[in-house]
């Protein structure tokens, strides 16, 4: 009787988002049925992937997308991956002059923005529209998903099984799948590349764009599943989590290893329920995870770069005391160019591409190169004979300052020139890649997550006898 009533508590404890109305709706002039509306609370976040490339150009452009993942209030899902979502672009602003003069320094003069997407509008399956509103963060152009001891797979996770279940259903649905959104194809990625070396170019958010939407106001969303507040559906809820379960998380506080110290609070909130092997809530969606920051080194000079570890070690499930855990990163999506790496314990590290260390030493070989023919003594040699510098200028000025000082090599004919171009493009690649400073590894907040739990310690304490903070860096770090 008193696990009963606990675990009555513990549903109560998030069940104010469940709201159960019966309707009157009738079939045939016959047999009332029972609709369940599921309130997804303020300040719930979800991500939103582009369907199409906008050019960034005017306000007002019309955007479409498609929800990555799943939304889920306790345990049920309250929008499926997939779901519409359309709004328009509501500003454009130009970039900072820091980074404006960077990219003039690389060649390129595109007067470069930053287009504000508003999503406003969510498009059930069934037609049904309802109004979103939501902060919506700066788009990722090329997320990635991270495994603990794996490398950077495009991301799917989740969003794969999306794309199964509607290959299963029927082949010609697979392109409205999430799945497709955020893996543009190769040849659309070409295009970009040789896009990104002219010196002035179309600005564009390419498909598969994504962004994180926070609700500002809460939405309400009908649903068919049955209630699992039934007292044998709820009979494992808060009890231990198996070791080795993987759960899918956001992050509530955004983490960077430049700013962070050792002991740093860690909160997460769980975004999609855990059930056990026989379909019983273990762990609902809107739990709260806490831990600290385990290992933080930051990013230094000589292209040092930073990184992160850190552990949750309370999952907070309803009222009474938080349950001790042991649960560690197992994977994240993150942005591409960020070049972070998860190590096979979960840590967190920025990444030096091998470029850093190719590029450099080809354009100083280049620069190097164009002092053959500038060596004052080899021209008083009466058999020396020196040609027009047409390839190689154009090789040498390319490197130095893009297409631009390709075709002002090519042009010219002008050994210094060039030359004058090559040892621009060697000391600036050789300051970026090898001196500056490095990467840190940044987390902004509501990065998903998946957490892997591990071996259990004992139950927590009373409240009040220790506060989650000194539990964190009371448990043993890994």
């Amino acid at each position: 009787m008193r696990a009963w009533i606990r675990r009555s508590a513990l549903a109560g404890f998030f069940l104010p988002s469940l709201v159960l109305a019966q309707t009157a709706s009738v079939a045939g002039g016959a047999v009332p049925v029972q609709a369940t509306h599921v309130t997804v609370q303020a300040g719930a976040a979800f991500h939103v992937a582009l369907d199409k490339k906008v050019r960034i150009k005017t306000a007002g452009v019309a955007v479409e997308g498609r929800v990555v993942e799943p939304i889920y209030v306790f345990d049920r899902m309250a929008l499926p991956a997939g779901t519409r979502v359309v709004g328009r672009v509501s500003s454009i602003e130009p970039l900072s002059r820091g980074r404006r003069a960077l990219a003039i320094a690389n060649g390129d003069f595109t007067p470069l923005r930053k287009a504000h997407v508003d999503f406003d509008t969510l498009v059930l399956k069934d037609g049904t529209r309802i109004p979103l509103h939501a902060s919506i963060s700066e788009g990722v152009p090329n997320v990635v998903h991270l495994t603990a001891g794996g490398t950077a797979k495009k991301k799917k996770g989740r969003v794969r099984q999306t794309v199964d279940a509607a290959e299963q259903k029927a082949k010609d649905q697979v392109h409205q799948t999430v799945g497709q959104i955020t893996a543009p194809g190769k040849w659309e990625r070409l295009k970009a590349a040789i896009a990104a070396e002219l010196p002035y170019r179309r600005q564009w958010l390419a498909a598969g764009t994504q962004f994180t939407a926070e609700l500002r106001d809460p939405i309400e969303v009908a649903t068919s599943e049955p209630p699992a507040a039934a007292p044998d559906a709820l009979a494992k809820l808060g009890q231990e989590i198996p070791p080795g379960s993987v759960v899918y998380v956001s992050l509530m506080t955004p983490l960077s290893s430049a700013t962070e110290h050792l002991g740093s609070p860690v909160r997460a909130v769980v975004s999609e329920p855990l059930f056990s092997a026989d379909h019983h809530l273990i762990l609902p969606a809107g739990a709260h995870l806490e831990g600290s920051v385990t290992k933080v080194v930051p990013a230094r000079r000589l292209h040092r770069n930073g990184q992160l570890r850190f552990a949750f070690r309370q999952v907070d499930v309803g009222p009474g005391a938080p349950r001790q855990v042991e649960a560690s990163l197992q994977g994240v999506d993150a942005a591409a160019g960020a070049n972070v790496k998860l190590d096979e314990e979960g840590g967190a590290h920025a990444a030096t591409p091998k470029t850093n260390l190719i590029r450099p030493a080809i354009d100083v070989v280049l620069a190097l190169g164009s002092l053959d023919g500038l060596d004052p003594h080899r021209k008083l040699d009466p058999d020396f004979h020196q040609g027009p510098d047409t390839a190689g200028g154009a090789v040498r000025g390319g490197a130095g300052f893009g297409l631009i000082g390709a075709a002002l090599g090519l042009a010219a004919h002008y050994r210094p020139i060039s030359a004058g171009f090559a040892f621009y493009g060697a000391g600036w690649s050789v300051y970026t890649h090898l001196i500056a400073r490095g990467s840190d590894v940044v987390f902004l907040k509501n990065t998903p997550m998946e957490i892997r739990f591990g071996t259990h310690e004992a139950p927590a304490p009373a409240p009040n006898k220790m506060l989650p903070s000194e539990s964190a860096s009371a448990g043993s770090s890994f």
